[in-house]
């Protein structure tokens, strides 16, 4: 099969991890009224997808490179499936707790495999390629995961709005079979001196930490968002995922490949994220406090190409790191592990906020932790360019 297809495949099932991060934000409603969550439980309801990379990315990283590349998607298929299945079913708040947490599995097998499995590709130029879209993951699939569900529960249900979710990971499944081994195999190495290799690398440390600020700070955004919108812009749960969804995706790939060209030219990742990470923290806490519709739309336009900028660059700049001699699966392990664990505090931290302070309280804690992203990348650290 030709790496396109390939390409197509594993961008498509890091699509459907990312949709399991935006279908909660449209239900977010369904799910208080019905369970009595708090927007605090809530919190915990969203930032529960990414517990398992919280708590062992790095090894994982390790044992797909191991195990296989293949293999570790393929179970990361499995048991999304049976998370959401969990989730969907569940008929008390602790079966919505374990639902995430399987799925969460799931969704660290897909995105540490998939990603190395594109670097694995002997073309570098393909790879750069793979690389950049592959940083539109996340705010894409989130914004896909927004719709559907915003559709589904507006004329069905928020079940029917998880399963729908969770089909594309059904019907991408079947595929990995089709799917040939990179020409450069990953590299393996034993637990032990996989996980120290990326612990012991500079380089690979800043930016774990740079994308774990925005990506804790992005994830709790994006799942307040809907019902942020809907509240200060007194506008339905469907338009505000519309508007979401509509300048996420614009937004994210002019941002991504932007960067991706600037990259290209011997331009340093670093100033990248040191120009785009305050940028957020404005727009982010503008967004928050705004009851102007084309205030909001402007913010979340600057916040989107951000995302887009941030999170390509970081990706970008993985292979390059790895020429080190570093296992590409442990660095993705790494991004994700350093990143989920603020995904896992971040979200319950900001709905506390707006439980005591309202909207204005999520501004400033958001604004805050893409602050602190742009104070680790203004850091001293080898960071290396990205060369294709």
């Amino acid at each position: 099969m030709p790496p396109i297809f390939a390409i197509s495949i594993l961008y498509g099932l890091g699509l459907t991890a990312s949709m399991q991060v935006g279908l909660v934000g449209p239900i977010a409603p369904d799910l208080r009224a019905g369970f009595g969550l708090s927007q605090a439980e809530f919190g915990l309801v969203a930032s529960l997808i990414t517990a398992a990379g919280a708590l062992c990315a790095i090894p994982t990283g390790v044992w797909a490179a191991r195990a296989g590349l293949r293999k570790s998607l393929v179970l990361g298929c499995v048991m999304m499936i049976i998370g959401a299945l969990i989730f969907a079913t569940a008929q008390v708040a602790a079966l919505l707790y374990v639902g995430r947490i399987v799925t969460s599995i799931g969704y660290l097998l897909i995105v540490v495999g998939a990603p190395s499995w594109m670097a694995g590709f002997n073309n570098p130029k393909l790879v750069a390629m793979a690389m950049s879209i592959w940083g539109t993951f996340i705010p894409v699939g989130i914004a896909m995961g927004n719709w559907v569900s915003a559709a589904m529960v507006v004329w069905l249900d928020w079940r029917l709005a998880v399963a729908a979710c969770t089909l594309p990971v059904v019907i991408l499944l079947p595929f990995l079979a089709f799917i040939g081994k990179p020409a450069t195999s990953t590299v393996r190495k034993s637990l032990k001196v996989g996980v120290m290799g990326v612990l012991k690398s500079r380089s690979a440390l800043q930016v774990a930490l740079t994308f774990s600020a925005f990506a804790g700070a992005t994830s709790a955004a994006l799942a307040f968002m809907p019902a942020m919108l809907a509240d200060n812009l007194d506008i339905g749960i469907a338009l505000a995922a519309g508007i979401i969804g509509v300048t996420a995706i614009a937004g994210n790939i002019i941002g991504s490949i932007g960067a991706g060209m600037v990259l290209g030219r011997e331009v340093q990742g670093r100033a990248i994220l040191m120009t785009f990470l305050p940028m957020m923290a404005i727009a982010i806490a503008a967004l928050f406090s705004s009851t102007n519709i084309m205030l909001s739309i402007t913010c979340l336009i600057i916040f989107n190409i951000g995302q887009g900028a941030v999170a390509g660059t970081c990706f970008a700049m993985l292979p390059g790191i790895a020429k080190g001699g570093l296992s590409m699966p442990a660095l993705q392990g790494m991004l994700a592990q350093f990143a989920e664990i603020f995904v896992v505090i971040v979200p319950p931290i900001t709905g506390a906020m707006i439980d005591w302070n309202g909207w204005t309280g999520a501004a400033g804690i958001l604004g805050g932790f893409y602050f602190a992203g742009f104070l680790i990348s203004v850091g001293k650290s080898p960071f290396r360019r990205f060369a294709t």
